[in-house]
C-alpha cells in the first residue's frame, strides 16, 4: 500500500466509501473522469485523491493541510510528477473499488496498459 507523510505522521494511503464518495463529487459525479485525471497525474485532483484516502486515519487532515504537505514533499525534493502518478494508480487503480473496472479498460487497450506499466514502474 501507498503511504503518505502529513504533518510528521505517516499513514498508508487506502480509499473507503467515504473517499469515494468525496472524489465522485470533487469531478461532478463521474466516476471514471476520477481515473482517468488521476491516472494522468493532474495536480488540481492529486490533492484531494491524498485527502480522500486519508479519511479512513480519522485525522480530519484538511484540504490545506494535504496541499502543505504536498508542497513541502515536492519542495524537499520527496515528491515529482512520477510520484504523483505512481500514487495516483496505487490509490485509485489499485484500489478494490476502482480495481476491476481498470482491469476491464486495460484488456481492452493492451497497448495502453503496456505503455502506463512501463511508465510507472
Amino acid at each position: 500500500m501507498a503511504n503518505f507523510t502529513i504533518n510528521g505522521k505517516e499513514h498508508e494511503l487506502k480509499l473507503t466509501y467515504t473517499g469515494v464518495k468525496y472524489l465522485n463529487g470533487i469531478v461532478g459525479g463521474n466516476a471514471l473522469e476520477v481515473v482517468g485525471q488521476a491516472m494522468q497525474g493532474d495536480l488540481d485532483i492529486f490533492p484531494h485523491v491524498i485527502a480522500a484516502a486519508l479519511k479512513h486515519t480519522g485525522e480530519n487532515y484538511t484540504q490545506d493541510d494535504v496541499e502543505k504537505a504536498i508542497e513541502q514533499a515536492t519542495s524537499e525534493e520527496r515528491l515529482d510528477l512520477l510520484g504523483i502518478m505512481q500514487l495516483s494508480n496505487e490509490v485509485i487503480a489499485e484500489s478494490f473499488f476502482y480495481k476491476a473496472i481498470m482491469t476491464k479498460m486495460m484488456a481492452e487497450n493492451k497497448d495502453a496498459k503496456k505503455a502506463l506499466d512501463k511508465l510507472l514502474k
